[in-house]
């Protein structure tokens, strides 16, 4: 049983559900894949992107204080925020599981978070319901969500709380990503790669006057063979020239090729960078990778007299 609320002067709209809502919107949330009958384009994204920036984050609310009656403006707008952290964090623990990032995983991360949220929900809309069948009233707390009653409760107390709520979330997720960019990071499988091999070198690389042999490797992890053209130049003092004559070099699926690039002392220059660049050939597509080293001339070692110490 719940006394009714009266709609107060200067307040935004506001709608009443019923004690199901958090299982309706988590069957909008299932049948997204539903969208994918819906021709792409604005289409399917007027269908897909309100439940995706939605349901996340109304059954969070909802878990956490359900309602009957909601300011419309605030809440949607807080759903919107936790949605687009949830999608954030689904992200994060697909990380930690080690699972493969895709829109089908993310969907999976999702749907498992409204399922604990939507029950959480029903939970404590059930508890509410007994309680105020015991106490014969419904006694509305004043926050950001709940219209004011007659008395004239004030939000801001809840308006506080949910801006709390929004900071911790977004430092939370913050860290987060700083966690995961420092973290090492496997291949994804089905790749190719570029890579300098060998010691790392730190900084600025020194060239003597005998020049120094770069190692690299080029890994294809993908069926079958391919062709690859395979670059080297440098750029320093205003000048941009070849290195090396272009290759053609043809790899194998499951193959590592490792190789040296020859790199003589920077002419005419202190200092310049080296860029090798791997692009695929025989593809529509083509795809292009590339490393750059940093090198410079050894001081005493031969290079131009204003490179000296």
């Amino acid at each position: 049983m719940s006394l009714p609320l009266r709609r107060c002067r200067g307040a935004r709209p506001w709608y009443s559900w019923s004690d199901a809502w958090p299982w309706y919107l988590l069957a909008a949330f299932a049948a997204l894949p539903l969208t994918a009958v819906v021709p792409g384009g604005p289409a399917r994204a007027i269908l897909a992107v309100p439940v995706l920036l939605g349901v996340p984050g109304a059954l969070t609310l909802g878990a956490a204080q359900p309602r009957r009656s909601v300011d419309a403006a605030a809440f949607c707008g807080l759903a919107v925020v936790l949605s687009a952290l949830w999608l954030a964090f689904a992200a994060l623990i697909l990380t930690v599981l080690q699972v493969r990032i895709s829109g089908a995983s993310g969907y999976a991360c999702l749907l498992l978070v409204c399922c604990a949220r939507a029950a959480g929900a029903a939970l404590q809309l059930r508890r509410r319901a007994a309680g105020e069948d015991a106490a014969h009233v419904a006694p509305e707390p004043a926050d950001a969500l709940c219209v004011p009653d007659e008395t004239g409760a004030s939000p801001k107390r809840g308006a506080w709380y949910a801006v709390c709520g929004v900071l911790a979330g977004t430092a939370l997720l913050g860290g987060g990503a700083l966690a995961y960019a420092r973290a090492p990071h496997q291949v994804p499988p089905g790749y190719t790669w570029l890579a300098w091999s060998g010691p790392k070198a730190d900084g600025v690389i020194a060239v003597g006057a005998h020049g120094i042999r770069l190692p690299f490797e080029v890994t294809r992890q993908e069926p079958g063979a391919a062709e690859y053209r395979l670059a080297a130049s440098w750029t320093g003092g205003g000048k941009a020239r070849a290195l090396a004559a272009p290759q053609t070099l043809r790899v194998g699926g499951a193959t590592t090729v490792w190789d040296t690039l020859s790199v003589p002392q920077p002419p005419g220059a202190c200092a310049y960078r080296v860029v090798v660049t791997l692009t695929e050939l025989g593809s529509a597509q083509r795809k292009s990778w590339s490393i750059n080293a940093d090198v410079r001339a050894s001081p005493g070692g031969g290079g131009p007299a204003r490179c000296a110490p």
